[in-house]
């Protein structure tokens, strides 16, 4: 058999252990937000010259357009003239060397 006549006052103690523990836990959170945004205003952050140039290359291809207009108008002149001779061998050398580089 369980004795349950304290139940009440049992409950009350651990609702107040856990209220406790939160108001621990917001104070301490609170203290290092203010530590950690005085450390963040004294911080800097400076971008070497490499990787300024890596990033204005990033900007630059992703401005760029990833079709050679130039490339594709010869393509379909050539088609369109019966001129397009596709090289069956080297399309296949080409495939051979993808499965071979794939396997590794």
């Amino acid at each position: 058999m369980n004795d349950i006549t304290n139940i009440n006052s049992n409950r009350a103690q651990l609702n107040s252990n856990q209220s406790s523990a939160v108001k621990n836990k917001n104070e301490a959170k609170m203290s290092n937000e203010g530590e950690s945004s005085s450390a963040s205003m004294a911080d800097r952050v400076t971008l070497t010259n490499t990787a300024s140039r890596l990033q204005d290359l990033e900007q630059q291809l992703n401005n760029a357009s990833s079709v050679d207009s130039a490339r594709v108008a010869e393509v379909q002149s050539a088609i369109s003239n019966g001129d397009y001779n596709v090289d069956a061998d080297r399309i296949a050398d080409k495939m051979l060397a993808f499965e071979d580089f794939m396997a590794k």
